[in-house]
């Protein structure tokens, strides 16, 4: 069975890309992660997976989401984060999983369903950013160590982590390179990109970007 999980915070004014300001005013920041959120679930939706929605923050402020099992991420850093869904996604033999971040706005569903093909082969996919980081990891299996004593936020993550897998011994495949949206250069070269490759545009995150100015729109 394959499982398909976003990693989210809930989107609330002042709480979400605080990088991104004050280059922008946070109402637009809020607005663009709207969109990027949007599209993210949108992507996940179109598969046959099972769909789960991990939220940062309290378990009791759950909003239901049509489609979507919604999970709390739970305390901890990030990579106790990600061990614990883990857990929760691959608990049995034969399950796959893949979990994505919410503020990566190139993620499609083919880019998704190609994470969940690679792991009928490997015990690992990643899917790197720009920034040493990565915007997607899928296990075939549990594998704790992988997200054991990583830098978290540093240019070191990805690095880090396949030196952990490769000393757990698992085999791994690697996805085409994205952009993290994050700080203004972030934003600036996806709209470089998007001005010359239209079709990459997802149609939330551009329409905002578009209704503040910063995209021409294509209608």
């Amino acid at each position: 069975m394959n499982h398909v999980a976003v990693f989210a915070r809930r989107p609330e004014l002042g709480r979400v890309k605080t990088r991104l300001s004050p280059a922008l005013p946070r109402e637009l920041v809020l607005e663009l992660y709207q969109g990027m959120l949007a599209d993210t679930l949108a992507a996940v939706a179109s598969l046959g997976a099972r769909r789960h929605l991990f939220w940062e923050g309290d378990a009791t402020e759950a909003r239901p989401t049509e489609g979507f099992r919604e999970h709390w991420q739970g305390e901890g850093d990030l990579g106790t984060r990600l061990t614990r869904a883990f857990e929760t996604l691959v608990a049995r033999d034969g399950e796959r999983a893949v979990v994505v971040g919410a503020d990566c706005p190139e993620i499609t569903a083919a880019l998704l369903d190609g994470a969940l093909a690679a792991l009928a082969a490997k015990d690992l996919v990643l899917g790197p950013t720009r920034d040493g980081g990565y915007y997607l990891v899928g296990l075939s299996r549990c594998a704790p160590a992988i997200f054991r004593g990583i830098a978290w936020s540093t240019g070191h993550v990805l690095t880090q982590t396949l030196e952990r897998a490769g000393e757990a011994g698992l085999s791994w495949d690697i996805l085409p390179t994205l952009t993290d949206l994050d700080t203004p250069s972030d934003l600036a070269s996806l709209l470089a990109r998007w001005l010359v490759r239209v079709e990459d545009r997802t149609p939330h995150t551009a329409a905002v970007l578009a209704r503040n100015g910063l995209l021409p729109s294509l209608g």
